[in-house]
């Protein structure tokens, strides 16, 4: 959770409704709607005074109070400053600040342990009494916070979710305390469907989400796209009319649609071992590991259910499962659990599910033991010999460290930084990497006493060719993934007089979003520009 959503669960946990905005004309929006008594904000955002004048510029905004959120001690803050991490200061000057005083709280009709009385029966209790009022709940995940008009639920709020998404995350917890306290809520009404449709639909769901989550992760596994053979990366959903049923592990699985039997590709396979063209191995690096698979489990897509009953259907509409699938293949070129997932995408958490458990199956997405997640550069007794293959790369006339450069497609580079940052001896840059197709640092590889290595990336697009000499010059070595740049890249490395390295040539097929992997090509490519 981020530091927002935390601040946010923290007031709410305190008896405070709050709304959550970002950026300065989000805020002025949400203002407009809701008459909030005061304003919380980071003070970077009331650069040159825009949030203030933005407020200001609205007549019956004008008047609100803003309080600004900053880093340090309580003697050297301004009147409208408050130190964003001390909760109970935050809430005793927002009482100050607002309008309304410190008028007393309406008193809380129900209070409550969700152990003893769970939220469906309270809701349907609500419900059957219609009252209108705010339903306060805290969980050991965070806070949030159900409002009611005549027995309806018209809005839910749960950390940094909204809406029904929120709502069914709150029914899902078994844990926690609630408080009731009457009242007409201010809130738009953002949940339109009648209450007890929602609460029979969170019965099927919640249920279900559970068990897919113990199903796709038992252990707490992460996920990360599959790196495809080509850099043409499909993860669109299966067709509608298939129906996936997975019984055995990945490696010997065989996957049966209403269409024909389509083969899981077995991704738990060693590389192969090339050599050249002499029938030598190049390179004297052991075959690099793969990430490991998860543990084989069986699930199914199909809902349980008597061989006589007909599969029921796939939850969302094409385009949105579309959608959902995209927004996976964007959040796992890096590792993600399924908290993570589920609380990044907006759309429901079963069809979030369903889409993962399709895209998993098929092995366009795969699981990713924790203990893969991160990787040390090399074993400590062999960092002397690194450390020496290192110095000797330096380039007279070149300001040190000695940097190796990887070229790949942009879509590959993605993946590989990624990796890179789970090597426990790279230190990577802060800042995002350039939308431009240019030479970008990858991170630096710390060896000890002193040395390192830097890695850069060269983006293969022609268009940019003449800016690869930006991070050809005083190279090490050029190592190139796949058929990356082709004669141009070759032309640019002799002209350059650089080595010039092909990685599958070295290593066998590779998985760039190993870290391990791409610790042994490294090394492997320091031994090809050192001779040995």
């Amino acid at each position: 959770m981020d530091a927002l959503g935390a601040l946010a669960s923290a007031l709410r946990a305190r008896g405070l409704t709050v709304t959550n905005a970002n950026g300065a004309f989000e805020a002025v929006e949400q203002a407009f709607k809701r008459r909030p008594d005061v304003v919380l904000a980071a003070r970077a955002l009331d650069e040159d005074s825009a949030l203030a004048d933005a407020f200001a510029a609205v007549p019956d905004l004008a008047e609100t109070p803003i309080l600004f959120l900053v880093d340090g001690a309580e003697g050297d803050l301004d009147p409208d400053e408050v130190p964003r991490g001390d909760v109970d200061h935050i809430v005793s000057r927002i009482t100050e600040a607002s309008p309304r005083g410190s008028k007393p709280t309406m008193p809380q009709e129900i209070r409550g342990d969700l152990q003893q009385v769970p939220l469906v029966d309270l809701l349907q209790l609500l419900a059957m009494n219609r009252r209108s009022g705010t339903l306060g709940i805290t969980t050991p995940a965070g806070a949030g916070e159900l409002r009611l008009s005549a027995g309806e639920v018209i809005d839910a709020v749960y950390r940094r979710l909204e809406g029904e998404k929120a709502l069914y995350r709150l029914l899902g917890e078994r844990d926690g305390h609630f408080a009731f306290s009457p009242g007409e809520p201010t809130s738009v009404r953002r949940i339109m469907a009648p209450t007890s449709r929602l609460l029979m639909e969170a019965l099927r769901q919640v249920d279900e989400v559970q068990r897919r989550r113990t199903d796709l992760a038992p252990a707490g596994e992460a996920f990360l796209v599959t790196e495809p053979a080509s850099d043409d990366l499909d993860l669109s959903p299966l067709p509608d009319h298939e129906v996936l049923s997975v019984d055995t592990a990945f490696d010997e699985s065989a996957a049966t649609s209403a269409s024909g039997v389509t083969s899981v590709p077995d991704i738990t396979a060693a590389p192969v071992q090339t050599s050249d063209a002499k029938g030598s191995r190049v390179g004297s690096m052991p075959p690099p590991p793969t990430l490991r698979a998860a543990e084989p489990t069986m699930f199914r897509l199909e809902a349980l259910r008597s061989p006589t009953t007909s599969p029921p259907a796939p939850l969302g509409e094409p385009a949105e499962r579309a959608a959902v699938a995209e927004k996976l293949a964007a959040l796992l070129q890096m590792p993600h659990n399924l908290d993570e997932l589920l609380d990044e995408i907006s759309a429901p958490d079963l069809l979030i599910l369903e889409v993962l458990m399709e895209l998993t199956a098929f092995g366009k997405i795969r699981r990713v033991s924790l203990a893969d997640l991160t990787t040390p550069f090399a074993p400590a007794e062999h960092l002397p010999v690194l450390r020496s293959l290192v110095t000797r790369l330096a380039r007279p006339g070149f300001a040190a460290p000695p940097h190796l450069v990887i070229a790949a497609s942009s879509r590959r580079l993605t993946t590989l930084s990624h990796a890179v940052r789970r090597i426990g001896d790279a230190i990577v840059p802060a800042e995002p990497p350039p939308h431009a197709a240019i030479p970008r640092p990858l991170g630096v590889i710390r060896l000890g006493d002193g040395v390192e290595l830097a890695l850069i990336g060269l983006p293969i697009e022609e268009s940019f060719a003449p800016a690869w000499p930006l991070a050809l010059h005083g190279a090490a070595a050029v190592v190139r993934l796949g058929d990356a740049g082709q004669g141009a890249l070759a032309a640019h490395c002799e002209a350059l007089e650089l080595l010039l390295l092909d990685a599958e040539a070295m290593m066998g097929p590779l998985d760039l979003a190993s870290p391990a992997q791409i610790t042994l090509l490294v090394r492997a490519a320091l031994e090809a520009a050192a001779g040995v």
